[in-house]
């Protein structure tokens, strides 16, 4: 057993929290046997290149270069994903999705019909909001612009035998 001094377990233990070794199954006493080891292990952990067909022992001997892979391969999709990525693929495929007209040369396309006119689109949006805005126009507005509506009843009604009004002190 070899003893650390304190300073060096500190920094060791320090630099063991900071970079999360710990997510990767490594225990603190491992950690301090041989530290620069396990904080590639953590490395290649994190960055799950054994999902690419890496071993532990390809990426100690070039770890930019497998970085650099990881960096480029994209995730596979999760189930969830997957099966939205079927459904949109048989959407297409069923013609589901807006009529696509095919082409013996050109391929898919749109109908005239299915196409929007965006300035049509645009100017019933500002019919919508002008008739909203109509329609609170009446109502009176607290400081900051809210639109608040009148009260149906009287918050201190006189007619109340038990309402006694505030004296002015």
């Amino acid at each position: 057993m070899t003893r650390i001094a304190d300073e060096q377990l500190e920094y060791y233990a320090d630099r063991f929290v900071l970079l999360g070794i710990a997510r990767a199954g490594i225990q603190l006493d491992r950690y301090l046997a041989n530290p620069a080891r396990c904080e590639l292990m953590a490395r290649f952990t994190y960055l799950r290149l054994d999902r690419l067909g890496v071993s532990f022992t390809q990426f100690c001997a070039a770890p930019d270069l497998f970085e650099e892979r990881a960096a480029v391969e994209c995730e596979p999709p999760l189930a969830s994903q997957q099966a939205a990525i079927l459904r949109l693929w048989q959407q297409q495929d069923t013609g589901v999705m807006p009529c696509q007209h095919a082409h013996p040369e050109k391929g898919p396309s749109l109908a005239p019909d299915d196409l929007l006119d965006i300035d049509e689109l645009l100017a019933g949006f500002r019919d919508d909001i002008a008739a909203e805005e109509r329609a609170v126009a009446g109502l009176p507005r607290q400081n900051n612009g809210a639109v608040v509506e009148r009260m149906r009843h009287r918050r201190h009604p006189t007619s109340n035998p038990s309402f006694t009004p505030r004296s002015n002190a």
